[in-house]
């Protein structure tokens, strides 16, 4: 399960050479293509993936609640600095505020996956599905609201020319 307490005393920096803006852009790939594999498990129900590729799921769903959200809101905070406005303090608010549940979604789905796993099989599908779906849909408002604040703090929103 996800430790949200570390998840914000994750690092921002994980020693990558590439600039925290290109990595926005990458995490947004990453978190996209995760959602659109939550999204086929979510029509495949009652069946589940393999215990393999379960837990590559849970892992990038981890990482996104200990990375991507903490990645996201560090630039967008950088770049709003000494810009703030009340409308932008909002909007970052309502950003962090579905990442907090974007978080709870995770860790809630990260359960029912394991225990899904353990037993073999899905007791209540109907649940999962909209588990997935609560999911998969709020990190993609997410990733939108994130895509448009950088547009208004960074119009350019071009990694290489960070």
């Amino acid at each position: 399960m996800i430790d949200s307490d570390a998840a914000m005393d994750f690092p921002v920096d994980d020693g990558s050479p590439t600039p925290l803006h290109a990595q926005f852009h990458d995490d947004h790939e990453a978190r996209l293509a995760l959602c659109g594999e939550l999204e086929q498990i979510a029509d495949m129900l009652p069946s589940l993936p393999a215990p393999a590729r379960i837990r590559r799921l849970c892992g990038q769903i981890e990482c996104a609640a200990a990375l991507h959200f903490k990645r996201a809101d560090t630039l967008l905070a950088q770049l709003a600095r000494g810009r703030e406005t009340g409308m932008l303090a909002d909007l970052r608010r309502q950003l962090a505020e579905m990442h907090a549940m974007d978080t709870i979604h995770g860790e809630d789905l990260v359960g029912l996956f394991w225990d899904s796993t353990a037993r073999g099989s899905v007791t209540r599908p109907g649940e999962f599905g909209y588990m997935l779906r609560c999911y998969f849909d709020g990190c993609r408002r997410a990733i939108a609201l994130e895509s448009a604040l950088l547009m208004l703090l960074d119009p350019r929103g071009n990694p290489q020319d960070c």
